[in-house]
C-alpha cells in the first residue's frame, strides 16, 4: 500500500474551505509546518466564510472510495487525521480506511459544529461516526466538543480534567482537551492532555492574537505529523502548538476581521 517516504506522509480527510483558513487546506499548510507532505481528500464541499458557515455538499461514496485508494497508493501513510466528516457515505468511507490500516496512529477532531453554531455532523451518521471514535488514537475536542459527547455541562478547570480522562476512558484513546475556550481565570490556552492514564498540562507555546480561524484544524494535523514522525502523543501536543503558535505570529485579517493563520 504505497511507498515509503523519508518525510513522514499523512492523511488528511475533512471538508473543503473555500477559503483556506480551515479543514483540508490548512491540513495541508500545518502538517508541512511540522515537517510532513499531506495527502488531503475532501469529506464534503462546504459554503462558508472566516466568520458564518451556510451549508455543506455531500461527495459520494464511490469517489471517496476512489479518492482515499488513490492517496494510499500513492505513498504509505504514517498517520490520518480526520475533522469535519459530515455525512453517514464519508464517516463510513473514512471508518473502512482505517481500519484496514491498524497500526496507523488515527488523530480525530470531533467538530461536530460550526463556530457559528452550524451541525456538521448528519444523523444518519451517528452510528459510523461512534465506531471511528472507538479506532481513534487521539480525540482533540474544544471544550464545547468535549460537553455535547459526554452530554454534561463541564463547570470547571478540573472538572474539565475529570472530563478529559472520562472521554478516554469512553474512547480508550488519548485526548486532547484544547483549551483554547477556557473561561476559567489562567487557564485559557492550556491544553489537557490524557495518554496512558497520565495527565499533561501543555501551556500556551506563545501568545495568541485575536481568534483566528482554522486553530482547531491546525493542531490536529500538526500532532498528527509529529505522530507520523514517531512522537509520542505529549511530545507531539508540545510541537504542534509550537507549530501553532508560528502560524499565529503570521496571522492576517479577513475582510470580516477575523484572522487567518499564516504562512
Amino acid at each position: 500500500m504505497g511507498i515509503r517516504t523519508k518525510i513522514p506522509v499523512i492523511l488528511a480527510f475533512g471538508g473543503l474551505d473555500p477559503t483556506g483558513g480551515a479543514g483540508i487546506l490548512m491540513d495541508a499548510r500545518a502538517a508541512c509546518a511540522a515537517g510532513a507532505h499531506a495527502c488531503a481528500v475532501a469529506s464534503c464541499i462546504t459554503v462558508q466564510t472566516t466568520a458564518s458557515f451556510s451549508r455543506f455538499a455531500p461527495i459520494s461514496r464511490d469517489l471517496l472510495d476512489d479518492s482515499l485508494a488513490a492517496a494510499g497508493k500513492a505513498f504509505r501513510l504514517d498517520a490520518v487525521k480526520i475533522g469535519m466528516v459530515g455525512t453517514r457515505a464519508a464517516a463510513e468511507a473514512i471508518l473502512s480506511f482505517v481500519a484496514a490500516r491498524r497500526g496507523v496512529p488515527v488523530v480525530v477532531d470531533p467538530v461536530l459544529r460550526s463556530s457559528s453554531g452550524f451541525p456538521l455532523l448528519a444523523k444518519a451518521a451517528l452510528p459510523a461516526y461512534r465506531n471511528l471514535l472507538r479506532r481513534a488514537s487521539v480525540l482533540t475536542p474544544n471544550l464545547m466538543e468535549a460537553e455535547k459527547i459526554l452530554d454534561r455541562k463541564i463547570a470547571s478547570f478540573s472538572d474539565a480534567i475529570d472530563a478529559a480522562k472520562e472521554l478516554s476512558g469512553h474512547a480508550g484513546a488519548a485526548v486532547v482537551l484544547k483549551g483554547g475556550h477556557f473561561p476559567w481565570r489562567g487557564r485559557r490556552g492550556i491544553d489537557i492532555v490524557v495518554s496512558g492514564g497520565d495527565v499533561t498540562l501543555v501551556p500556551p507555546a506563545g501568545a495568541r492574537r485575536g481568534d483566528p480561524h482554522g486553530t482547531g484544524c491546525a493542531l490536529a494535523s500538526a500532532m498528527a505529523a509529529r505522530m507520523a514522525a514517531g512522537d509520542a502523543v505529549v511530545p507531539a501536543v508540545a510541537a504542534a502548538k509550537a507549530v501553532l503558535a508560528k502560524l499565529a505570529a503570521g496571522v492576517f485579517p479577513s475582510a470580516e476581521g477575523r484572522p487567518t493563520l499564516f504562512p
